[in-house]
Formats: C-alpha cells, sequence, structure tokens
C-alpha cells in the first residue's frame, strides 16, 4: 500500500528535511491581507459563514501541508505602503539627533558604541518589502477537514478565507511569525486569481504530480525518486459539503522570479504544460506565447483577407474606370439621353468602386501598421512628376538649342 506521508515527502523535496535543516530566524513583518482558517465543524455549527465578499483557497492532499502565497498588491495596499513609509522615515529622522548625541557620547566615553548611526534619507531608509506584508499562511493546523476516503486512503483539506486579489505560489514553507522553515519556489512558480464569493480550489497541486521525476529533480531540493510518488493531473475536486458558494479550478498563469525573503532554500516548481517551461534558469510563460501565436494567426489571416479585398476592389475600379473613360468619350453633343444616363452611372460606378478601394487600403494599412497613400501625397507626387517633366522637357530644348548653334557654326 502507498504510504501517502511517505510520498507527500519525497514529491515536495523531502520537506521534512529541509526543515531540520533550513531554517532561517527572521524579523516579523505587519500582516497586511486579512486571512483565516475555515474549519468545517465552525460552519456546521454556526460559528463561521462564508462571506460573498472574501475570497476562498482550498488544498488537500493525503498528509498535513503547509504552502505561503503572495498577495499582488492592489492599489490600495501600495497607498498603506506609501503612508506607513512616510510617518515611519518622519519618525527616524525626529530620532536621528538623539540617536548620533548617543553614540557620540559612548565612542567618547571609551566604550563600544557600534556602527556609527547612519541618517534616514528617503534614498536610504526601508520598512521592508511591501511582498512581506502580502504573506498567506496555510497550514499544518487548522484543517478544514481530515479523515480517510472510500479506498481507505487519510486526506487532509484546508479552506482559507483571503482578500480577493491575485496569489502566487511562494512554496511549502511554514512561518510563525518569527521563523520560517521550507524551500521558497523564488526562481518560478504560478499565480491564479481568488474572486470574491467563490471557493479557488489549487486542489492536490501540492503533490506535483504532474511531473516526472526528471523534471521533479531539477526543481525541487532533495528530490528521491519513489516508486510510491502519486503522479497524474491536479484534482481540483472540492468536497460536496462546500456548496454555500461556487467553486473553480485556479487558472494558473507563469510567475517570474521572486526575492528570497526569508533567506531559505531556493528552488522553482516544475514545468506545467500550457503553463510555463524553463530555457536555462528563465521563466516562460507558456500561455503568453500560446496568445502571442493565435494573435499572429488571427492577424495574418486579417491581412490575408484584406489584401484578397483590396485585390478585388482595385480590379473592380480599374474595370469601372475604363467603363466611365469609353462612356465619357461617347458624350457627345448628338449623345441621346439614354447615352448620358448610361455615362453617368459609369462614372458612378466608377466613384463607388474607388471608394471601396481606398476602403480596403485603409483597412490593409491598420493591419499593417502602415499609412494609405493620402490626398496630400498624391497631390505631391503629381507636383513632383509635373517639376520632372518641366525639367526634362527643358533639358531637352537646352540640348536641342546646342545643336542649332552648333549646326550654325
Amino acid at each position: 500500500m502507498i504510504n501517502p506521508k511517505k510520498a507527500l515527502a519525497r514529491v515536495m523535496g523531502a520537506v521534512a528535511m529541509t526543515l531540520a535543516v533550513v531554517a532561517m530566524p527572521t524579523a516579523a513583518a505587519a500582516q497586511s491581507v486579512e486571512q483565516d482558517s475555515i474549519e468545517r465543524k465552525n460552519i456546521e455549527n454556526g460559528k463561521v459563514t462564508l462571506s460573498t465578499e472574501r475570497g476562498y483557497i482550498f488544498m488537500q492532499g493525503p498528509a498535513r501541508m503547509n504552502a505561503a502565497f503572495i498577495k499582488t498588491p492592489n492599489a490600495q495596499d501600495i497607498a498603506e505602503y506609501e503612508a506607513e513609509w512616510e510617518e515611519e522615515l518622519a519618525e527616524a529622522i525626529d530620532k536621528y539627533p538623539r540617536r548620533l548625541e548617543r553614540w557620540k557620547k559612548r565612542k567618547a566615553a571609551g566604550r563600544n558604541p557600534g556602527e556609527r548611526p547612519i541618517e534616514p534619507t528617503p534614498e536610504s531608509f526601508s520598512i521592508g518589502e511591501i511582498e512581506r506584508r502580502m504573506m498567506v499562511h496555510i497550514g499544518p493546523q487548522y484543517v478544514y477537514d481530515k479523515g480517510k476516503d472510500a479506498s481507505g486512503e487519510k486526506f487532509f483539506q484546508y479552506l482559507h478565507e483571503v482578500e480577493p486579489g491575485e496569489y502566487t505560489y511562494y512554496g511549502p514553507i511554514f512561518y510563525d511569525g518569527t521563523t520560517a522553515f521550507g524551500v521558497c519556489s523564488c526562481m518560478g512558480s504560478v499565480r491564479f486569481e481568488v474572486k470574491a464569493g467563490e471557493i479557488t480550489s489549487i486542489g492536490d497541486f501540492m503533490l506535483g504530480g504532474w511531473a516526472d521525476d526528471k523534471a521533479q529533480r531539477l526543481s525541487t531540493p532533495f528530490f528521491e525518486p519513489s516508486p510510491d510518488r502519486l503522479q497524474g493531473p491536479i484534482n481540483f475536486t472540492v468536497p460536496a459539503n462546500l456548496n454555500s458558494l461556487p467553486s473553480v479550478d485556479a487558472e494558473f498563469h507563469a510567475a517570474g522570479k521572486m526575492n528570497n525573503f526569508f533567506r531559505i532554500g531556493i528552488g522553482r516548481i516544475p514545468p506545467m504544460e500550457g503553463v510555463l517551461r524553463y530555457e536555462r534558469d528563465t521563466v516562460i510563460d507558456v500561455r503568453a506565447e500560446i496568445a502571442a501565436a493565435e494573435e499572429a494567426r488571427l492577424k495574418a489571416e486579417a491581412i490575408s483577407g484584406a489584401e484578397a479585398r483590396l485585390a478585388e476592389a482595385q480590379a473592380k475600379f480599374n474595370e469601372a474606370n475604363e467603363a466611365a473613360k469609353v462612356a465619357e468619350a461617347a458624350l457627345t453633343e448628338e449623345a441621346t439621353p439614354e447615352m448620358q444616363a448610361a455615362a453617368q452611372e459609369a462614372i458612378e460606378a466608377a466613384t463607388n468602386a474607388e471608394i471601396e478601394m481606398i476602403t480596403a487600403e485603409e483597412e490593409l494599412a491598420e493591419l499593417t501598421g502602415t499609412a494609405p497613400p493620402s490626398d496630400e501625397d498624391a497631390m505631391a507626387e503629381s507636383e513632383e512628376d509635373l517639376i520632372a517633366e518641366a525639367a526634362a522637357e527643358f533639358t531637352d530644348q537646352a540640348e536641342g538649342a546646342e545643336e542649332s548653334a552648333a549646326d550654325a557654326q
């Protein structure tokens, strides 16, 4: 029988080993993202009600797990961060003279004063990265539900309430406010949208079952191949008892590199078909590639269609224009009313054909990014032609005069 805890530990890059050897104390950061772990028992006893104004992340696996996500700061988050930065900068500037004076006194007294205080300026002052304040941590405690499935295998489910927005998976990281354990997916990850009033399921994404052993080995530190490793597509299934809000599968998109805020182990998630791949250490957004290729295909089809319509319009105009010239030539004093009407009809047809041709030219120009010939351009070309013709005629006359003078001599 598969040992799910063993399989999960291995697929996550032997996280147990990582927790033992990679743990860095880190300064606590103010948590700006409102979040809460939801337990099934609290929903059933009425203590908790899922809100249509909040978003929810659901994940599951065969063992307890923990995951960190970073919410992409929105305009309000950035404004709050900047306001706090300005407030703390002003306070640091106010305290600096006293700090410097204390340092000078200790130095004058022969005591070790430490490093000289640095004068705070807008260029040098920092309150830490905004991303640290956007962290969301799920697990390993406070499961939504746990038990055994129909096959007798254990399951652990997590439901986390978060602010609506975009979230990037940061890695299987445990953070207690002072110390971080785990491996960050700093070299390549995925992001997804969490909408208000929806349960966004990442399912058993944490197992990495979509990737083979080679991809896991290239992505995850401490990975050990094992026949017990659970492999297959991500299972996004949400339990039937979570039916008070609609549930959706997370739509993953490639996320670029991130800073290692906790100074822990570094890795990346394995390539994900249709979502992301790597060229050495460069993250490639496959969805963007597919979208760009489709856009290029549609544009090429549109240009081809526009070229065909222009060719048809030009042929139609040429034919109508010739017919109009013939009709105009036939308009003499002896022309009957029928002939005059026919000539007028031919002229109107030529005018309409010219309009269609100009429209087709403009359509093609818009698609290709080139400007169609304007009336001013046409007038300029006509003037240039007239000047060139006059110059040629003048040259011919001058040469003829020279030849006449030579003959006379």
